[in-house]
């Protein structure tokens, strides 16, 4: 007979005591997986969300250039109209009635002249646009010069030359619906949720209209371009998501529970600021370094906009610290709240906020803190007897790539919050990369639709 302290006796007592620290152990790994699988599902899903607003927001802008390319390009042939109108060859060829000189003229410019009831030269097959001058004698019109553009490709690639856009991202001219350049030519264009389908390649697409012979040009990106600038971070994300599960695993036996209680607390602490809800000083600080490398690798602009309470040390001293709180916690929701949703709002420190917006340059982050500024300034707290408490802030704003660096896009952007606090409070100072520019306080402002 056996006894408790026989070998097989001993490994039973092992077993049976092995038994629940495995289960524990287990349970622990699977809860931090799923954990784990959660936070990387939604950092994933944060990730292309932003890159698909930066891309959508980089295209929009490609949009609204490439029209104002083309602005140029109806001025500049309004110009060369009326050149041709006024020039003397042309004017003594109508006086005199030179028919041939006047078709020498219309051809050597690719022009059609109307005189004395005769119209001469050919312009570009239709669509394109047109530019006419005319030469008159008192109130009566002589004779009236037409030069065209034709739509299409030239037209393109010299709108093309004129426009930044993102690597794989290109344009298209439309007209009535239809192809005239830069795709598959007359095939009829659907825009259906911000995307469109040539052949059988989904793009991703923003339309500005050119306000000339029912046309619009199109700023287009495949999809999958799009969606491959999160491949690598996509990747290190699941590299990381890969070596915390394995060493959540290993660490299960001892530290199963003490660790879910730390993902549990971290899960909850680890983004936000506990008095004010918005990030915490961690969280803008790796946003920051994030959206400059964005900026940096896309060529696009990047504002930081710095917010400080104006003398919130006397709200404290005369009304309390939790009124100094409330004025806090009052004043987060109309930061965040006037944001877009690719922008970020966090506690800097103390009564100091920054925000962070993409895609920005400092002129439209002036707006943007004006606005904030006068919103403010309708706020009301309770004070502890019943007071009416009012605060006013100063806003220092600065931008990338007039600042290079995070440390300079922060100095820059405090310098003009000093340069605000100096020169009375309440206001807004931008840099403007060569010097600190004040702005007005009674800016007018624009409110986005």
């Amino acid at each position: 007979m056996k006894t408790l302290h026989s070998p097989h006796a001993l490994r039973l007592r092992r077993g049976r005591l092995r038994t629940p620290v495995a289960r524990a152990a287990l349970l622990v790994s699977v809860l931090a997986g799923a954990l784990l699988a959660a936070i990387v599902f939604t950092l994933n899903r944060n990730a292309s969300h932003t890159n698909a607003q930066q891309a959508a927001t980089e295209l929009a802008s490609g949009a609204r250039v490439a029209a104002s390319a083309l602005a140029a390009v109806r001025s500049d042939l309004r110009a060369q109209a009326g050149e041709l109108a006024t020039s003397l060859d042309l004017q003594r060829a109508i006086v005199a009635n030179d028919r041939a000189a006047i078709r020498r003229i219309a051809l050597g410019h690719h022009a059609r002249i109307h005189a004395r009831g005769e119209t001469t030269g050919e312009l570009a097959a239709a669509p394109r646009i047109t530019s006419t001058s005319t030469i008159t004698q008192g109130s009566q019109v002589v004779a009236s010069v037409t030069l065209a553009v034709p739509l299409g490709k030239s037209l393109l690639k010299l709108i093309r030359d004129a426009t930044p856009l993102p690597p794989h991202a290109a344009l298209m001219l439309v007209r009535r619906g239809r192809v005239v350049a830069g795709g598959p030519i007359g095939d009829a264009v659907l825009v259906k949720n911000g995307r469109i389908v040539l052949g059988s390649t989904p793009f991703d697409v923003k339309v500005a209209p050119l306000g000339v012979a029912g046309a619009s040009v199109l700023a287009v990106e495949p999809v999958s371009a799009v969606e491959a600038q999160g491949v690598s971070y996509r990747r290190r994300l699941l590299i990381a998501a890969i070596l915390t599960l394995a060493l959540a695993a290993g660490l299960a036996t001892r530290l199963g529970r003490p660790l879910a209680r730390m993902f549990g607390e971290l899960s909850d602490q680890a983004e936000k600021d506990s008095l004010t809800g918005l990030a915490n000083r961690r969280v803008l600080d790796e946003r920051l370094e994030e959206e400059l490398d964005r900026s940096r690798r896309y060529g696009t602009h990047l504002a930081l906009i710095l917010v400080d309470i104006d003398d919130f040390k006397q709200v404290n001293d005369r009304y309390g610290h939790q009124c100094g709180d409330e004025v806090l916690r009052a004043i987060a929701p109309i930061l965040s709240n006037s944001l877009r949703e690719l922008d970020l709002a966090g506690r800097f420190g103390g009564e100091e906020f920054a925000l962070v917006l993409p895609g920005t340059a400092v002129a439209s982050a002036r707006r943007v803190a004006e606005q904030i500024r006068r919103a403010l300034a309708k706020v009301t707290v309770e004070g502890p007897e019943g007071e009416v408490v009012r605060v006013t802030a100063s806003f220092g704003a600065a931008e990338f790539p007039a600042n290079a660096s995070v440390a300079s896009l922060v100095e820059a952007a405090d310098r003009a919050l000093y340069t605000a606090k100096r020169d009375g409070k309440d206001r807004v100072v931008a840099d403007g990369g060569g010097g600190v520019v004040s702005g007005s306080r009674d800016r007018p402002i624009v409110t986005p639709a």
